[in-house]
């Protein structure tokens, strides 16, 4: 069937054309294997996995490991509950720190977790390329390499966005609300036109020209991004042409690229048991996520690496001298206590004289 949802898969080609400087084009899914109208695939989506997450593969349950032994608490420490710290003469308080060990910790983690991140990222690479071969429609570029700001141009979003002369939509004038979230991500104006079949419209150039031409008579604002689907004779068994026409705004971001995105996202969605309502709808979103959100770079990881290790270093700096700190004002309270507390002959035996001269 022809129908967005249609429960079938196939390639598709593209083309593009341009009208009195306005950016146009056009986009064919393919045609192949059998199915229904939207909503009426032969795929379903849950019960096959719930059934196999029920039970399958689960074991006796183990019973709990013994119980240990009561602790045996361990011996005190010097100064410890139990046993004062020794006293006399001579006697000096010790204490270590290990600041070395945090750093090296931390600098450990940090490398720890960029190396995680280079793997993660070239196992995902490898991934994506490799599903390249294995699906029937190209899914190249699904990931934007291109920095785009959103429009702001303050025009209003338009509602009624959604002209359906096919009566593909369950509610249109709902789906077009929806729709909303491709203009809050991008700035741009979406408008999805269902076209009959009109018999003069015989080349994909002039379907192209017709959605420039539209463009042209019934807007007045250049942020709109326009998507006409022009209708087959045999509307329900034959996949019609697709075509956009871009205002001068809205090319700053619905580019080559975005553009490519977004045919890929409607492959994705047009033989599926999805609603035409939802078709466009995850199709649109899923373009504006993956436009507006470049993916993170080798240089981006090592920027954030270098910032995380310098944090790092300045936090252990810190702990250090603090700790440093407390030791020195402890040593001293230790010293000036064995001092008070040392008799004054004991003091004279120390030939102090000699310590400090």
């Amino acid at each position: 069937m022809g129908r967005a949802g249609s429960g079938r898969g196939g390639g598709r080609a593209s083309s593009g054309g341009r009208s009195a400087g306005r950016v146009s084009g056009g986009h064919s899914v393919g045609r192949s294997g059998g199915g229904s109208r939207a909503g009426r695939g032969s795929f379903g989506g849950g019960s096959y996995g719930g059934s196999f997450s029920r039970g399958i593969g689960r074991g006796p349950a183990m019973p709990p490991p013994p119980r240990r032994g009561p602790a045996v608490p361990p011996p005190p420490v010097w100064g410890g509950p139990g046993m004062p710290p020794p006293t006399g003469r001579g006697y000096r308080r010790r204490y270590s720190y290990h600041g070395g060990g945090c750093l090296a910790t931390a600098i450990v983690m940090v490398f720890a977790f960029v190396f995680i991140l280079i793997i993660f990222q070239s196992v995902a690479a490898s991934a994506g390329r490799l599903s390249d071969y294995g699906n029937s429609y190209s899914e190249k570029q699904q990931t934007s390499t291109i920095v785009r700001e959103k429009l702001k141009t303050g025009n209003a979003y338009i509602n009624d966005c959604v002209v359906d002369e096919l009566g593909w939509f369950d509610n249109a004038s709902k789906a077009g609300g929806k729709l909303k979230v491709f203009w809050d991500e991008t700035g741009v104006q979406p408008y999805v036109i269902l076209r009959e079949y009109d018999p003069e419209l015989t080349s994909n150039a002039e379907k192209e020209q017709w959605a420039a031409d539209y463009y042209d008579e019934h807007f007045d604002t250049e942020n709109i991004f326009l998507f006409v689907y022009f209708a087959e004779e045999d509307t329900d068994n034959d996949v019609g042409y697709m075509a956009y026409a871009n205002g001068y705004e809205t090319s700053s971001i619905m580019d080559s690229e975005a553009i490519e995105i977004f045919w890929n996202n409607i492959d994705k969605y047009w033989y599926t048991d999805l609603s035409t309502d939802e078709v466009f709808l995850f199709a649109f979103n899923d373009t504006a996520t993956a436009i507006m959100h470049t993916p993170t770079t080798g240089k981006d990881i090592l920027k954030w690496v270098l910032i995380v290790l310098v944090v790092a270093i300045v936090c252990v700096f810190i702990v250090y001298l603090i700790k440093e700190k407390n030791r020195r004002a402890k040593e001293k309270a230790a010293e000036d206590e064995r001092i008070l507390n040392t008799p004054i002959h004991d003091i004279a035996d120390d030939h102090l004289e000699d310590k400090y001269l």
